[in-house]
């Protein structure tokens, strides 16, 4: 019989009920976290969903809360992951459960970097469940939000792992009393759609793809190359049906229609939108691009008349604002600024503005059916508030269960389609989520769905619950589905069956976009001479993403070997744009008079038609790239600029690693009296992770956080730094 475990947290933890439900023993188990009051309004449809889960062999824990304590919850799921039988692999938390907001640990992050000093700390702490699913992370509690009661504060500690590696998967139902429902008819309607859909799973057999406004430089052969790499994780699509559908910002000038129409498809399995976002907004369309000049002086004379109002608002005189945006533009017609104040006119450029982008007002007429969603935009995924983009899909009256979604900002350069195939072959949309582990990135929803396996002899489940080495050897081998060898590679090189020789191997002689991803993500691990080869590799890369994987490496590690495979790169005629960004961005990290020796020593074997004009340019743009933060970098050290001034240049440090300059900043650092200057710095260096300084920066960190001479501060994060470098 299956086992449903329901454990009460009160004062204490206890279990209190134990009831014969269903058959066979499980090996693995899972953990229905649910406050006491949610349980009790959606019992039955808690418990429909339960059994689900129980029906596909895992057994279920309830732990229902009534102390809204979030020590109290990860104890519990700590010990139900550690327990000899049937431990738990991943968990759910359903309702007013404890939010906790992480401080202190910005670079488990992919980008946020919010200064906790001078904002709110409500809003520059990351809402983040890997309090409850990654237990060597270690945290000290910070107290309770006066305004938010459901959320705490905890600061992550210098003696804590210092990446993230969650040891269950998990994923957060939060209904809220907003849009005209209560969040328990909320929690109802969803739960009964979750269970319709684990009674009748489904395939994965049509895909979306949106890129909107803006994203990773609007690279087109991006967008080619994850096509792509699509069919490569969904092998069983390459049929004469369509299966993998794309849709671009500029298709329309309001590409929100056929974007939520496309959505609204019964038939649509799985989608990713790349987009930016805030909490409330799906940020889709900029004005469009036009070659009509009746539409670019309609859209100027829009411009025109939003900067006045805005200027109005702000109370600035209008004539001060014409003023400004004749210095910057030259002059305009009287005429074209006209009907700033009007009403009619206001309302028109306001809803036309409005239908650029998806807002949370939109879900009252948007209903989505895709059943699983990745919203690769910032905030979207802001479960601790009110409401947010994410909460709104699964949410619907539609079909959506599952949403990936992130509570902060996040990197627009990251592996967002990492096993993604694997959906389609078995894996549970909480495991993939578990292996893009990142402190912001959430499983909203149920995070057990799963999609029906396109190959009845593959559960990707059951190979991670069995995980065996044996195994994972035999599925490297076989290239049917890339998306599985990939995997096999990373659970192999966590046993350290692949050396980093390996590694570059496989990085060299695949044909797989996804295997040549999965082991330069590896290598960067490894930080070793394979490493470095492989990001001179990547820089000639078929695959646009691991070139530009490689581009943002050559910033991250400032090794002076990579300069000629760097130029190369550079003075080529059709690099992609996002990899030209990247490029651009990496330059201030070498020495500019060797970037510039190597240029001189490239360029002549290069054949372009103006050669002397496109040399300027090239060797211009080098020229001002590279000592873009050389400056920045000399003030951190200067004693005649301002404490304020400084500290805002160290806080750089943390995105900008001028690499060649870090023996002088840390010679500076060490000199300082001033600890807070010196704990700066440390966090700052914190960062250079993979600097090809790393060591001489980890050993200052290590004698510091010895140094009793030290305040407790400094020495507390000079060990963070340490453990982070090391």
């Amino acid at each position: 019989m299956q086992t449903f475990k329901k454990i009460l947290l009160a004062a204490t933890v206890a279990t209190i009920a134990s009831a014969q439900l269903f058959a066979a023993s499980p090996r693995r188990g899972f953990a229905v976290v649910i406050d006491a009051r949610s349980y009790e309004e959606a019992r039955r449809q808690v418990d429909d969903y339960a059994a689900e889960i129980g029906k596909s062999g895992l057994e279920v824990h309830f732990v229902i809360d009534r102390t809204c304590q979030p020590d109290s919850l990860r104890q519990v799921l700590r010990q139900l992951w550690g327990q000899p039988k049937a431990p738990i692999e991943g968990a759910v938390l359903i309702g007013d459960i404890p939010v906790v907001m992480v401080r202190d640990a910005q670079h488990l992050t992919s980008a946020f970097k919010m200064d906790q000093a001078a904002f709110d700390r409500w809003e520059s702490s990351v809402p983040s469940d890997r309090f409850y699913d990654d237990f060597s992370l270690e945290f000290a509690p910070l107290g309770r939000d006066s305004l938010h009661p459901g959320c705490f504060y905890y600061s992550l500690t210098a003696e804590s792992a210092q990446r993230t590696r969650p040891d269950i998967y998990s994923g957060r139902i939060r209904p809220t009393d907003c849009s005209g429902t209560s969040r328990y008819e909320k929690l109802r309607s969803y739960l009964e759609k979750v269970v319709e859909a684990k009674r009748n799973p489904e395939p994965v057999d049509q895909i979306l793809f949106f890129s909107g406004n803006g994203f990773i430089s609007e690279s087109m052969v991006a967008r080619i190359d994850e096509k792509a790499t699509l069919f490569e994780h969904f092998p069983w699509l390459e049929r004469q049906r369509s299966g993998i559908s794309y849709i671009d910002h500029k298709r329309d000038a309001h590409i929100k229609p056929r974007l939520m129409n496309e959505m609204q498809r019964r038939d649509l399995d799985f989608a990713v939108l790349h987009h930016h976002g805030d909490w409330d907004t799906e940020y889709l369309n900029n004005l469009p691009m036009t070659n009509d000049t009746k539409q670019q002086i309609m859209q100027i004379k829009m411009y025109l008349r939003e900067s006045m109002r805005h200027a109005i608002s702000h109370d600035i005189p209008a004539d001060s604002a014409r003023a400004r945006i004749t210095r910057r533009y030259g002059e305009f017609p009287d005429a074209w600024f006209a009907g700033a104040d009007d009403p009619k006119t206001r309302a028109a450029d306001s809803l036309y503005l409005w239908d650029l982008d998806l807002y949370l007002s939109d879900f009252g007429r948007y209903k989505p059916e895709c059943r699983v969603v990745s919203l690769d935009a910032c905030f979207n995924g802001s479960f601790h508030r009110d409401s947010s983009i994410a909460n709104a899909y699964i949410f619907s009256p539609g079909r959506t269960v599952a949403v990936l979604a992130n509570s902060v900002n996040v990197l627009q350069d990251k592996w967002v389609d990492r096993y993604v195939g694997l959906t389609g072959l078995g894996m549970s949309v909480g495991n993939l989520a578990k292996y893009a582990p990142y402190l912001e990135q959430h499983l909203i929803g149920d995070p057990t769905f799963r999609f029906a396996s396109a190959d009845k002899r593959i559960d990707v489940d059951e190979l991670l619950r069995q995980d065996s080495p044996a195994t994972w050897k035999r599925l490297l081998a076989d290239s049917r589905y890339p998306a599985l060898q990939a995997l096999a590679v990373e659970k192999l090189f966590r046993r350290g069956a692949l050396s980093s020789a390996d590694l570059l191997r496989t990085f060299r002689e695949s044909d797989s976009h996804q295997l040549r991803m999965q082991a330069f993500v590896n290598l960067t691990e490894c930080r070793d001479d394979n490493f470095i080869e492989a990001i001179a590799l990547g820089m000639s890369d078929n695959y646009e993403m691991v070139e530009r994987f490689a581009a943002n490496m050559l910033a991250k590690s400032g090794d002076e070997r990579l300069i000629p495979a760097m130029i190369a790169s550079s003075i080529r005629n059709n690099t992609s744009e996002r990899v030209e960004f990247s490029l651009k961005q990496a330059m201030p990290m070498f020495d500019g008079e060797k970037l510039i020796a190597e240029f001189e020593r490239q360029f002549p074997e290069t054949n372009y038609i103006d050669s002397e004009t496109v040399y300027r340019l090239i060797r211009h743009s080098i020229e001002v790239n590279a000592k873009r933060w050389t400056a920045t970098m000399k003030s951190v050290m200067d004693p005649e600029r301002t404490k304020k001034g400084r500290m805002q240049d160290i806080r750089a440090m943390r995105n900008y690693h001028v690499h060649f300059m870090v023996p002088e900043l840390l010679d500076y650092m060490r000199r300082s009296g001033d600890p807070e200057v010196q704990q700066a710095m440390l966090e700052a260096f914190g960062w250079f992770t993979l600097s090809a300084r790393r060591d001489e920066i980890a050993r200052t960190a290590f004698d510091m956080s010895r140094d009793e001479s030290l305040s407790p501060a400094v020495r507390s994060e000079a060990l963070k730094t340490y453990n982070r470098l090391k």
